[in-house]
């Protein structure tokens, strides 16, 4: 009968094995073949630093990079990062503390559906915003702004720089991308932060009040610390998440090819692949590549950056 068992438990754990393995293959193979034809693409089109800073090919460019998408990726993802995590880590906390309370289980459903949501349809949504507030925005903040920079600067190299980043913006621009991208990623910080505090054993917790006094220095000065590698590892795993997505953008940065101000049209790696994906020119399928084993790299070191932290943790 203990032969019998023993045998079942090795079969059993056998098919574990099996279909753990089956699982990562296609993983593993989409890896393996991305990185395959994208280094190639690479040096076909001139050289990884060629490719990093140059702009998109054209149909009947020989060589071409993804230098504009890359910066509006790298511009927008830290933008929407910081705007995610900081209003995804306090309501994670409030979840979290106040997992009793009626208000913060109806947050805890509604940051469960938004991680279900159509990212597309967030992207439609700050869209719509934009549409609303776009013009008065312009008119009575951004405007008054970007003149009174002019005057003080004038015509100069600064002012030309600055300008980039500060003025009136068009329908589509970064900073509306930047805001679809953290919506998307609160719900991912908002849920792993509200874990990691709600795990703190309760000695621990009645300790950090008393250390902190007051309730606000006990969750976000004390407890923080407690907390820090979880809720560092939510920041990293949002910050991969909305690194590469492209259905947001699609409403809100719109894609650019060019090197032009954030306040416009702004390129994304991941809006390049969708476009050159989609044409008959070798070129620009090549260049697709290429970008998708930039974003992919990007994204894998967030990855197992944030997944080295959850294992010291």
């Amino acid at each position: 009968m203990t032969s019998t068992r023993k045998v079942l438990n090795w079969i059993g754990m056998g098919l574990f094995v099996l279909l753990g393995v089956a699982a990562t293959i296609p993983l593993f193979l989409i890896i393996i073949d991305i990185y395959s034809k994208g280094i190639d693409a690479i040096n076909r089109l001139g050289g990884l630093w060629h490719f990093l800073t140059s702009e998109p090919p054209s149909p009947l460019s020989k060589s071409g990079g993804v230098g504009p998408p890359l910066i509006g990726t790298l511009y927008m993802t830290a933008l929407g990062a910081i705007g995610g995590f900081a209003l995804g880590f306090p309501l994670g906390v409030y979840i979290g503390e106040m997992r009793r309370e009626k208000l913060a289980n109806a947050a805890r459903v509604g940051v469960n559906v938004l991680v279900e949501f159509p990212t597309i349809t967030i992207g439609l949504f700050v869209y719509a915003v934009m549409g609303l507030v776009q013009d008065d925005l312009n008119r009575y903040i951004l405007g008054p702004v970007s003149a009174t920079l002019k005057a003080a600067l004038g015509n100069s190299v600064f002012y030309n720089y600055v300008s980039w980043f500060v003025g009136p913006l068009d329908s589509f621009n970064a900073y509306a991308g930047a805001a679809a991208l953290a919506l998307v990623m609160i719900p991912y910080v908002a849920l792993i932060t509200a874990s990691a505090y709600a795990s703190v054993a309760q000695p621990l917790r009645e300790a950090a009040y008393g250390i902190g006094g007051r309730e606000f220095n006990a969750l976000f000065i004390v407890m923080r610390k407690v907390v820090s590698r979880a809720v560092l590892t939510a920041a990293l795993i949002g910050t991969a998440k909305i690194a590469g997505e492209t259905a947001p953008l699609l409403f809100t940065a719109f894609g650019n090819n060019y090197y032009a101000p954030f306040t416009g049209s702004t390129g994304a790696v991941s809006l390049w692949i969708y476009a050159a994906s989609e044409t008959p020119y070798n070129v620009q399928i090549m260049s697709a590549y290429g970008a998708a084993a930039v974003l992919l790299t990007i994204i894998l070191i967030l990855f197992i950056s944030a997944r080295i932290k959850a294992i010291h943790d």
